[in-house]
C-alpha cells in the first residue's frame, strides 16, 4: 500500500516537472527569437527532438504500419501549424499571454468533436467554453495590454492543437504511441524546414539563449517529457494528470515574470484564472469517474 502511494506521489511530481518544463519553453523560445528566425528555430528544435527519440528507441521507432505513417503525417502537420503560429505569435505577444491562450486548445476540443463526430457536448464542456471566452476577453482587454497580432496567431495555434488532440483521440488507440510520436515529430521537422526555405532566410546563431532554448524544447520538453509521461501515467490517475498539466500556463507566467519581468496586471491575472478554470472543467468534465 505504502509503495503504491509513494509511486503515485513520485509520478505526480514527475508530471509536475514536465508541466514546469513546458511552461519554461515560452520564455526560452521568446528569448531565442531575439536573434533567431521562427522557422529556423522550429526546424532545429524538431530535428533535434527526432534524433533524440530515435537514439533512445532505435528499434521501436520503425515499428509502424502505412496507416500509422499516414496518421503520424497528419498529426505532424497539425503540430507544424500549431507551433508555427505559436512561435511567430511570440514575436508580437508576451510569453504568459501565449501560454494561457494556447491552453484554450483543451476547451476547443468539444466544439471540434461536435463538428467531426456530431456528438453533443456535455454541460461541463459548454461551461468550460463560457469560462474560457470570459478569460480570453479579460486577457486581451485594454487592462491587460489589449489584443494584438500575436494573440490572434496564438488563438489559431490553439485551434491547430485542438485538431491534433481530436485526431490523436480517434487514431492513437490503434497505434503504438512511440513510433507515432517519432514520425509526427519527424514530419514536423521536415515541414518546418520546407517553410524555412520558402518564407525566411535561415537564421539561427548559437547564442547562450538559442542553445538553451533548443536543449529545453528539443530534448527536455519533447523527448524526455514524452518518456516521463509514459512512465508516470501508469502510476497515477487520469484526473491527477489533467489537474497537473493545467499548471503549464501558470508556470509559464511565473517564468515570464522572473526571466523577462512580464506583468499581466489584474485583468490579465483574472483572465488567466478563468482560462485555467475552463481548462480544468473541460478536462475533468470529460473523464468518467474513476473507481
Amino acid at each position: 500500500m505504502h509503495s503504491d502511494r509513494h509511486a503515485s506521489i513520485g509520478a505526480d511530481l514527475a508530471l509536475l516537472a514536465v508541466a514546469a518544463i513546458w511552461g519554461l519553453t515560452f520564455s526560452a523560445v521568446q528569448r531565442a527569437l531575439d536573434v533567431a528566425a521562427p522557422m529556423s528555430f522550429l526546424a532545429a528544435r524538431f530535428s533535434l527532438a527526432a534524433v533524440v527519440l530515435f537514439l533512445c528507441f532505435p528499434r521501436r521507432a520503425f515499428r509502424i504500419t502505412r496507416r500509422g505513417l499516414a496518421v503520424a503525417a497528419l498529426l505532424g502537420l497539425w503540430l507544424t501549424a500549431g507551433y508555427g503560429l505559436q512561435t511567430v505569435g511570440l514575436l508580437y505577444t508576451t510569453a504568459s499571454k501565449s501560454a494561457f491562450i494556447t491552453g484554450l486548445s483543451v476547451v476547443l476540443v468539444p466544439i471540434l468533436s461536435l463538428v467531426v463526430s456530431r456528438a453533443l457536448p456535455r454541460i461541463t464542456s459548454l461551461l468550460a467554453v463560457l469560462l474560457a471566452i470570459g478569460g480570453l476577453c479579460l486577457l486581451t482587454s485594454p487592462g491587460a495590454m489589449g489584443l494584438n497580432l500575436g494573440d490572434l496567431l496564438t488563438l489559431g495555434c490553439a485551434g491547430a492543437f485542438a485538431l491534433h488532440i481530436v485526431t490523436t483521440e480517434r487514431a492513437a488507440p490503434h497505434h503504438d504511441p512511440l513510433p507515432l510520436a517519432f514520425w509526427q515529430i519527424a514530419t514536423t521537422a521536415v515541414a518546418c524546414t520546407i517553410l524555412m526555405g520558402v518564407f525566411e532566410s535561415p537564421r539561427l546563431p548559437l547564442t547562450p539563449w538559442t542553445i538553451a532554448a533548443l536543449a529545453i524544447t528539443g530534448v527536455l520538453a519533447t523527448a524526455l517529457a514524452f518518456a516521463v509521461q509514459m512512465w508516470a501515467q501508469r502510476r497515477t490517475s487520469a484526473t491527477h494528470v489533467a489537474v497537473i498539466f493545467t499548471g503549464e500556463p501558470v508556470f509559464a507566467a511565473l517564468f515570464a515574470r522572473f526571466i523577462q519581468q512580464e506583468v499581466l496586471g489584474l485583468a490579465g491575472l483574472a483572465g488567466g484564472t478563468l482560462i485555467i478554470l475552463g481548462i480544468l472543467v473541460a478536462q475533468l468534465g470529460a473523464r468518467p469517474r474513476e473507481p
